[in-house]
C-alpha cells in the first residue's frame, strides 16, 4: 500500500474534509493505468475553509502549500516532508456538474490505497476531456478513449447532459466514436 498517499486520506478522513480521487490514479480504476507522480484529488471544502483545516491537518509532516485561487476554484497542494511525495488538492467546483459528480463519488477498494473515494468513471471523462484544452492535449483524449473502451457501461445520459453544459459535446462525440 501506498503510505503517503494514504495517509493524505486519513488525515483529510479526520479533518471532516470529504474527498474523492481523480486523474492517473482514478484512471489506473477504471481504465487503462498511466504513470503518475502524484495524486490528484477533489475536495468538498470552500477555499476560504482551506488555511484553517488543512494547515493544521498535515503541517507536523507536510509542506502545505499555500491556496491559488483560479477563476473562483482553490488549487492547493501537501508535499510529504520526508518522502517527497505530493498530493495536489483541488476545491471542488461549485456548480451543478461539481455536485452531481461528488454525490456520484464511489467507494472503491483499491488494491494500493485501500478502501477510498474515487470520480465516477462518466465524470472522470467529463473531468478528462473538459481539462483537455480543446482536444490539444492527446493524453487526456487517449485517457478518455481508454474510458469509453473499457468501461461499457457508461450513463451517457449522464455523460450528454453535463458535456453540453461543460461545453464538451463535440469531444464527448469524438472519444464515443473511438470505441
Amino acid at each position: 500500500m501506498s503510505t503517503i498517499e494514504r495517509d493524505v486520506l486519513e488525515r483529510l478522513d479526520r479533518a471532516g474534509v470529504g474527498y474523492y480521487i481523480t486523474g492517473s490514479e482514478a484512471l489506473a480504476v477504471w481504465a487503462e493505468p498511466r504513470q503518475t507522480l502524484d495524486i490528484d484529488i477533489v475536495t468538498d471544502l470552500p477555499a476560504n475553509r482551506y488555511e484553517a483545516v488543512i494547515r493544521p491537518a498535515f503541517e507536523d509532516a507536510y509542506l502545505v502549500n499555500d491556496l491559488i485561487v483560479v477563476e473562483g476554484r482553490g488549487y492547493g497542494s501537501v508535499i510529504h516532508r520526508t518522502e517527497v511525495r505530493k498530493a495536489d488538492l483541488m476545491m471542488r467546483r461549485d456548480d451543478a456538474w461539481g455536485r452531481a459528480a461528488f454525490e456520484r463519488r464511489r467507494l472503491v477498494d483499491d488494491p494500493v490505497l485501500g478502501q477510498a473515494w474515487f470520480i465516477s468513471p462518466e465524470d472522470l471523462l467529463l473531468a478528462k476531456l473538459s481539462w483537455s484544452d480543446g482536444g490539444a492535449s492527446e493524453r487526456q483524449l487517449r485517457d478518455s478513449a481508454s474510458i469509453t473502451r473499457i468501461q461499457s457501461n457508461l450513463d451517457w445520459e449522464y455523460v450528454d447532459r453535463y458535456a453540453d453544459a461543460l461545453g464538451i459535446s463535440e469531444l464527448v462525440e469524438r472519444v464515443r466514436g473511438d470505441r
